[in-house]
C-alpha cells in the first residue's frame, strides 16, 4: 500500500469526487480548463478493475495542493510497462520540497505497478506560469530524482524499492 512519506507534504490518488481539492492549481496552469471538464476527464481516468490512470496530488497539512499530475500504466513493447506522467504542476513556492515527495511517490506507485521506467511527457506539462523547460530548478529537481532527457521528455528506470 502507498503509503505517506515523512515531510510536511502527502500524496496521494485523487479521483472524480475530489475534483476541486487540486482545481486551483489546474486552473492556475490552465487557465481555459472549466470545472466540469476536468471532473469529466479525472472521471474517465479512474476506471477498471485495475488502476490504469488517475490523478496524483501533493497537499501540505492544511490541505493546500502544491504539485499535482495525471498518471497512465502503459505497455511498454521494450520494459513491460511504464508510467507516463503529464500535466505536471507545481505551485511556484520557494524551497518547497512538494515535487520530492511527488517524484517519491511515483516511484513507490511505478513499483507496486511493475513498471520498468517513468517518462514525464515534456510537451504537454506546465509549471505555474510556463512549460517545463521554464522551471526554475527544473535541472536540479530532475537530476535529483535521475530523470534524464529522453526522445518524448524525460525518462528514468524505476528504482528498487529501498
Amino acid at each position: 500500500m502507498l503509503g505517506a512519506f515523512a515531510s510536511m507534504f502527502r500524496a496521494r490518488i485523487i479521483d472524480a469526487n475530489e475534483a476541486m481539492t487540486v482545481f486551483g492549481l489546474v486552473r492556475l496552469c490552465y487557465p481555459d480548463i472549466e470545472i466540469d471538464a476536468w471532473r469529466q476527464h479525472l472521471q474517465g481516468l479512474g476506471g477498471g478493475k485495475r488502476r490504469k490512470a488517475g490523478c496524483l496530488v501533493v497537499s501540505d497539512q492544511r490541505g493546500y495542493v502544491h504539485a499535482a499530475c495525471l498518471f497512465r500504466v502503459t505497455p511498454d513493447p521494450m520494459s513491460g510497462r511504464r508510467m507516463e506522467l503529464s500535466y505536471l504542476s507545481k505551485a511556484e513556492l520557494p524551497a518547497s520540497t512538494a515535487p520530492d515527495t511527488l517524484f517519491d511517490f511515483v516511484d513507490e506507485l511505478a513499483r507496486e505497478e511493475h513498471c520498468s521506467t517513468i517518462v514525464i511527457e515534456e510537451a504537454v506539462t506546465r509549471l505555474a506560469d510556463g512549460p517545463l523547460t521554464q522551471w526554475g530548478d527544473l535541472d536540479e529537481a530532475l537530476a535529483a530524482h535521475q530523470f534524464r532527457p529522453g526522445s518524448v521528455g524525460f525518462v528514468k528506470a524505476v528504482p528498487e524499492a529501498a
